[in-house]
């Protein structure tokens, strides 16, 4: 009776294993990641919600800003590791920032003001493409918004400071992944002596 016990035991772990490789587990989502990053900006408008769907606002827009002006950063959790990112404000779309949105699944709007792009987490280095796009249009924008000089480096820093913490989101999940595996594997060597 105790082999058959230890047996259905492995049995039961092999299929939690195989279940674990196939969905790993997350001790933290997207969402609450990114929450808990830009938790002082949202203090009392984001109360902690985990929700998907919940744009964050990942700018480092202030009371000193002139709404007219600004070009705010929004980003939108879809999936697990998969998010939208919305530039909405006085800034210029050129072409070649339309076309970057349109290959990820995105869009613009020239009258609007409004840039939408679809990312994974594995992708996130197109807002640094994006950001070297921005920077192109520092002295195109002048003419219609005669902040976008300083504005345009805010938005750039802003999604520089976004890469850096999927990246650390990226890394934090992988090394949960990799210690649950280990610890699983651990279990499964243990009722195999």
């Amino acid at each position: 009776m105790a082999g058959f016990f230890n047996c259905s035991n492995s049995i039961l772990l092999r299929k939690s294993l195989s279940h674990y490789q196939r969905h790993p587990l997350m001790t933290n989502t997207l969402q609450q990641f990114l929450s808990d990053a830009y938790e002082s900006r949202h203090a009392t408008s984001f109360s902690r919600k985990t929700d998907s769907n919940i744009p964050i606002q990942i700018d480092d827009q202030d009371d000193n800003d002139r709404l007219h002006e600004f070009c705010n950063v929004f980003c939108t959790v879809l999936s697990r590791n998969t998010f939208r990112i919305e530039l909405i404000g006085n800034f210029p779309i050129t072409t070649e920032m339309a076309d970057l949105a349109e290959i990820y699944n995105g869009s613009h709007d020239i009258t609007l003001e409004r840039l939408l792009i679809n990312l994974t987490t594995d992708q996130i280095d197109v807002l640094l493409d994006l950001s070297e796009k921005i920077r192109k249009t520092t002295f195109l924008g002048i003419a219609k918004n005669p902040g976008w000089i300083t504005i345009s480096s805010r938005t750039i820093s802003s999604l520089y400071r976004f890469v850096r913490i999927i990246k650390e989101y990226t890394n934090q999940s992988q090394r949960a992944q990799s210690n649950k595996l280990a610890a699983i594997q651990g279990v499964l060597r243990s009722f195999s002596i």
